[in-house]
C-alpha cells in the first residue's frame, strides 16, 4: 500500500517531468479539459436552463441547480486524472491519482445525497399530495432523515477505499459492534420495525382523529422511527407511544372512511308524551343545524323554524345566514355531481353495448365525445399540441373564465369559500378547507386525464372501458363527494329516554372540537323546543 504521508510532495517544485514534451502534453490535455468543462457548463446551465424554465414542473430545473457545482468539480477532477494518465508511468503521480479518485467519490456522494433530498423526496411528497397515497407525511420524513445518512456513510467508506486504505479490519469491527448494539438496543429496534409495519399498513395518517382503548380522543401528529406522537384533544397535551405498543393496540380511526362522525344525544321525556310528536321535533332540530348532515332541502326548510332559538340571537343570525348560503352552495354541487354520475352510468351502459362486437374507430370517437361532454360538466377542457409530423398529444386542463363558474370545480370552490365564512371556524380551518378540497380536485383531474388517455388510445383495452368508467363513477360517490347518503340522516329512537343520532360534517375542524360544540348546541336546542311543546321531563 502506498504511503499517503508523502502525497503533498507533488505540490513542491521538485516534481520534474522527464521531458518538456511530457509537460506540454499534460498542459494541452488539461487545457482541453477546461475548455470542455466550460462549454458543457454554458450548455447545461444557461442554454438548458432556459429550456427547462418553460416546463410545467420545476423538478428538472431543481435537479440542474443542484448539479451545478458537483458536475463542474467532478469534470475537472476526471480531466486532471485523464491528463495525468497520458504521462509516462513514472510521472503519473499515483498518490495524486488516489486523492483525485477519493475527491470524485466525495463529490459524487454529496451530489447523490442532494438529488435524493431536494429532488426525489420533493417529488414523492408532491406525488402523494396529488394521489390517494397515505404515506406522504409518514414515509417521506423518514426517508429524508435516513437516506442521506446511509449515502454519506457508504460514500465515506468508498472514499477511504479509494485512498488505498484497507477497510477489512474496519468491516470486522463494524460487524462486531453491530451485533453488540443490536442486542443492547433490541427494544428500540423492535419499535423501529413496528414503525415500519405501521408505515406499510398505513392505518392512519397525519391529522387523523383516533380513539384509543382507554377512550381518549387523539390526533396523529407524527410517526417517528421509535415512537408515535399523539395530541390528546381532551387534555390539550401530547402523548408519545412506542411503536411496538401502538401496533398491538386496537385503534379506531374516527376520520375514516370520511371525516363525518356519528354523535349521540339522550333526551329525557315525560312518560305520557306522544312519541311521534317528540321524534318529529327532535329530527327537525337536528336537521335545522347547519353543521349536521341530512337532506339539504329539508335542512333549508327547518333552518329558520328550529335553529338558534335557545341562544342570544345575534350570533345565531349570523350562523343561520352563513349556513343557508353554504347549504345552497352545497346543493348546487350535489346536483352537478348527481348529473355527472348519471352521465357516467349512461356512458358505461353505452360502452357495454357497443363493445360486444368490438369497437371501431367511429365508435371510439363517439365514446370519446361523450366523455369530453362529462369533462366539460366538471370544468375540464381538452388541449392539443403537435409533437412531430402528424403526431399530436392531447390532455385535459381546467377551463378558464366563465366556463368554470357553473362546472363542478367552480361550484366546489364556491361552496368551500362559503364554508370558510362560518363564524365557528378557526384561522387554521380556513387553510385546511381549501387545501383539502384543492387536493381532491387535483386528484380528480389526474384520474380524468388517465381515463382520457385510455379513451383516446384503448390499445386492446376496449372491452374494459365500461369497467373503467364505472370505477370512476364509484370513486366520485365514495371517495370524492357523495351527492346524497340517506343513511346519514338523523335517527331518533323514542323510549323512556329518547336517543338521537346524527352526523357532524367534519370533526377535524375547530381543533377537533367541532363535534362536541355541535352536540352541545343540538341538545340545548332540543330541550328548548321540547319545553315549548311541554314534552321535556
Amino acid at each position: 500500500m502506498t504511503n499517503i504521508t508523502n502525497f503533498p510532495d507533488f505540490l513542491t517544485l521538485g516534481l520534474v517531468f522527464t521531458s518538456l514534451n511530457d509537460f506540454q502534453t499534460f498542459l494541452t490535455d488539461l487545457g482541453i479539459t477546461i475548455v470542455v468543462v466550460v462549454v458543457l457548463y454554458i450548455l447545461c446551465f444557461y442554454v438548458l436552463r432556459f429550456w427547462l424554465r418553460q416546463l410545467s414542473t420545476d423538478l428538472p430545473l431543481v435537479t440542474l441547480n443542484v448539479s451545478r457545482f458537483p458536475v463542474v468539480a467532478i469534470a475537472l477532477a476526471v480531466g486532471i486524472k485523464i491528463s495525468l494518465g497520458t504521462l509516462p508511468s513514472e510521472n503519473q503521480f499515483p498518490v495524486l491519482q488516489k486523492v483525485l479518485s477519493a475527491f470524485i467519490v466525495v463529490i459524487g456522494t454529496y451530489w447523490f445525497a442532494k438529488i435524493i433530498t431536494e429532488v426525489l423526496i420533493y417529488f414523492l411528497k408532491d406525488y402523494a399530495e396529488k394521489s390517494e397515497a397515505m404515506w406522504d407525511d409518514v414515509v417521506v420524513p423518514i426517508l429524508a432523515t435516513t437516506l442521506p445518512v446511509i449515502i454519506y456513510l457508504v460514500g465515506g467508506l468508498l472514499a477511504l477505499q479509494s485512498l488505498g486504505i484497507d477497510l477489512t479490519g474496519l468491516w470486522v469491527a463494524f460487524g462486531g459492534a453491530t451485533f453488540v448494539l443490536g442486542f443492547a438496543l433490541k427494544d428500540i429496534l423492535a419499535n423501529f420495525f413496528s414503525g415500519l409495519v405501521l408505515l406499510i399498513d398505513t392505518p392512519f395518517r397525519f391529522g387523523d382523529v383516533i380513539s384509543l382503548p382507554n377512550g381518549s380522543i387523539a390526533v396523529i401528529k407524527n410517526i417517528g422511527l421509535r415512537v408515535t406522537n399523539l395530541y390528546l384533544i381532551d387534555t390539550h397535551s401530547e402523548m408519545y407511544i412506542p411503536n411496538g405498543a401502538l401496533e398491538g393496540q386496537q385503534i379506531v380511526n374516527l376520520s375514516r372512511p370520511t371525516s363525518h362522525y356519528y354523535y349521540t344525544v339522550s333526551i329525557p321525556l315525560q312518560t305520557d308524551v306522544d312519541p311521534t310528536r317528540a321524534i318529529k321535533i327532535m329530527e327537525n332540530v337536528v336537521l335545522a343545524h347547519p353543521d349536521t348532515l341530512g337532506d339539504i332541502d329539508k335542512k333549508l326548510e327547518m333552518l329558520d323554524r328550529f335553529y338558534g332559538f335557545s341562544g342570544t340571537g345575534v350570533r345565531e343570525d349570523q350562523k343561520r345566514e352563513n349556513g343557508r348560503q353554504r347549504l345552497l352552495a352545497e346543493k348546487q354541487v350535489n346536483l352537478k355531481l348527481r348529473k355527472i354520475e348519471q352521465e357516467f352510468e349512461l356512458l358505461s351502459e353505452k360502452i357495454s353495448h357497443l363493445e360486444k362486437g368490438g369497437l371501431d374507430f367511429s365508435e371510439i370517437s363517439t365514446i370519446r365525445g361523450d366523455y369530453l361532454e362529462i369533462c366539460e360538466q366538471m370544468g375540464l377542457e381538452m388541449h392539443t399540441e403537435r409533437l412531430w409530423g402528424k403526431r399530436k398529444r392531447s390532455w385535459l386542463e381546467e377551463a378558464q373564465g366563465n366556463a368554470i363558474d357553473d362546472s363542478l370545480l367552480g361550484l366546489i370552490r364556491h361552496w368551500y369559500l362559503a364554508w370558510e365564512k362560518d363564524p365557528d371556524l378557526m384561522k387554521e380551518d380556513r387553510i385546511i378547507l381549501p387545501k383539502e378540497w384543492e387536493q381532491k380536485m387535483d386528484l380528480l383531474k389526474i384520474k380524468m386525464n388517465k381515463l382520457f388517455k385510455i379513451m383516446t388510445e384503448p390499445s386492446g383495452q376496449e372491452t374494459r372501458l365500461d369497467d373503467y368508467v364505472e370505477n370512476m363513477r364509484l370513486w366520485l360517490s365514495e371517495s370524492f363527494k357523495s351527492s346524497r347518503n340517506e343513511w346519514q340522516d338523523p335517527k331518533v329512537w323514542a323510549d323512556k329516554d329518547s336517543v338521537v343520532k346524527f352526523y357532524v360534517d367534519d370533526i377535524k375542524l375547530e381543533h377537533c372540537e367541532r363535534g362536541n360544540r355541535i352536540k352541545s348546541e343540538v341538545r340545548r336546542e332540543m330541550i328548548w323546543h321540547l319545553r315549548q311543546a311541554y314534552l321535556y321531563k
